[in-house]
């Protein structure tokens, strides 16, 4: 049952280019906070292309959210701190987390072969000797691909086409066919000294878990994080009947993320509600697995990476910590700054080139804006 009629509801004219757009918003306009939110989510929403956005911010100990748009293209509803989005590579840092546990736990070292933990015999998962090991995985320096099979042919497909294939490809693509795709990988790199965006990577982490604790990936995430955390509506699951309608920049509904195999890569749908309690829990780095899931295997020039976090360090020396995420109907950031205790989770049904990129600068902005004040 949905409860929009009990949300405050306000059209805002933004004007761009002498036009105006009306953008619907729950946003009540009353502090600074809700201003500088307001100037951020409607530069953002004024392309033609934007359908929803929600906006999840905790500060000075309070948490504070922020909705925009709509849930439908066609529907004036607007969406609410409990409407589901995919968070498709946000879901790896859960995946860190849960590795956190377990090198505390000592059931795992980061400088451990991944082949340890592999059934059946994987010479190709090497180069010139030297191993992929667990550390390779948590920061894309294994030399593995994005996806298996190879589907460098498909990306050369207009957009909404490459999502369709895809999302055919893998409806019935197994665990057993993944791991008989990935004796065929090759590795053109010593592990650990090049970098290389891998979704598979992030599968084996998840699989490594579920071998080690004997128990689901789901069922991990359930014990050791979403549980505790009281995350309620933070599940694994493609099918969810409440998980918002999403879009390409075109305005065609685009399909849910491909299969469960994904789950440790992309697989996780949650809210702004549920993720401004991850952020807190992640704000607190005397907490010995956020500790860990934070701490960079190698430093570097640029920004670092945790165990899958990403971690830059401004001029000023204050830290963030943060993830984005895209499907092709789906775009999200969530950015946290532990000095300031102060983080800020941004999830929208809408998907394109830009989208990614232009939440993170919002999230970036809101950030830094704050903290001055």
């Amino acid at each position: 049952m949905r409860i929009q009629s009990l949300l405050p509801l306000f059209f805002v004219p933004f004007i761009f280019n002498a036009q105006a757009k009306k953008i619907a918003t729950d946003n009540h306009l009353t502090t600074e906070l809700d201003k500088m939110v307001q100037k951020e989510a409607l530069a953002y929403m004024q392309d033609p292309a934007r359908v929803g956005l929600s906006i999840g911010v905790f500060k000075d100990g309070k948490s504070y959210f922020y909705n925009y748009g709509t849930t439908e293209i066609g529907k004036a509803e607007l969406p609410t701190s409990k409407s589901l989005y995919e968070i498709a590579s946000i879901t790896k840092t859960f995946t860190g987390t849960l590795l956190a546990h377990a090198l505390a736990d000592g059931k795992i070292k980061m400088n451990d072969d991944i082949r340890k933990y592999l059934d059946g015999n994987y010479a190709n998962l090497e180069f010139k000797g030297h191993p992929i090991t667990i550390g390779n995985l948590t920061n894309h320096s294994s030399g593995l691909p994005q996806f298996l099979p190879d589907q460098s042919q498909t990306f050369k497909k207009p957009m909404d086409s490459v999502a369709m294939a895809l999302s055919d490809f893998y409806k019935n693509y197994s665990k057993k066919k993944f791991y008989e795709d990935l004796h065929q990988a090759k590795v053109d790199f010593v592990p650990g000294t090049d970098y290389k965006y891998s979704n598979v990577g992030t599968q084996i982490s998840g699989d490594i878990l579920e071998k080690i604790y004997q128990k689901s990936y789901g069922d991990l995430l359930a014990e050791y994080i979403t549980t505790p955390l009281k995350m309620n509506q933070t599940i694994i699951g493609t099918n969810s009947a409440q998980l918002l309608t999403c879009y390409s920049e075109k305005g065609k509904v685009m399909p849910r993320n491909f299969s469960t195999i994904f789950a440790p890569a992309g697989g996780i749908i949650s809210t702004t509600e549920d993720l401004v309690k991850y952020m807190r829990y992640h704000l607190d780095e005397n907490n010995k697995y956020v500790k860990i899931s934070h701490t960079p295997l190698v430093k570097s020039e640029g920004d670092a990476i945790g165990l899958y976090w990403r971690l830059h360090t401004y001029e000023d020396g204050t830290q963030a910590v943060y993830h984005t995420g895209g499907t092709f109907g789906f775009s999200s950031v969530l950015q946290i700054y532990p000095s300031k205790n102060m983080g800020i989770v941004i999830l929208s049904n809408e998907s394109d080139a830009e989208s990614q990129g232009k939440l993170h600068d919002i999230a970036d902005h809101l950030l830094r804006n704050s903290s001055k004040k």
